[in-house]
């Protein structure tokens, strides 16, 4: 087997999913939140004026997440 592009394999504490989850699902956010923050960082959410939306990366996490099949870890 040659993989021609390894993916990279992404791995999310339960808050960070639960972060993601809730900005996905348009849930009021906390002006500082240290776990967004961190999922800013991996470039998974991106501010967007005052709202926070899921970059096309994100998306993609959170739908390898919502895979039964795929729930030890997330690609991207």
């Amino acid at each position: 087997m040659t993989d021609k592009k390894k993916l990279k394999l992404l791995i999310l504490s339960q808050p960070q999913r639960a972060t993601l989850e809730g900005l996905s699902n348009r849930r009021p956010q906390m002006p500082s939140d240290p776990v967004r923050d961190e999922l800013v960082a991996l470039g998974l959410v991106v501010q967007q004026g005052a709202k926070w939306a899921l970059t096309p990366t994100g998306k993609k996490v959170l739908a390898a997440g919502s895979n039964r099949r795929n729930s030890g870890g997330f690609s991207v």
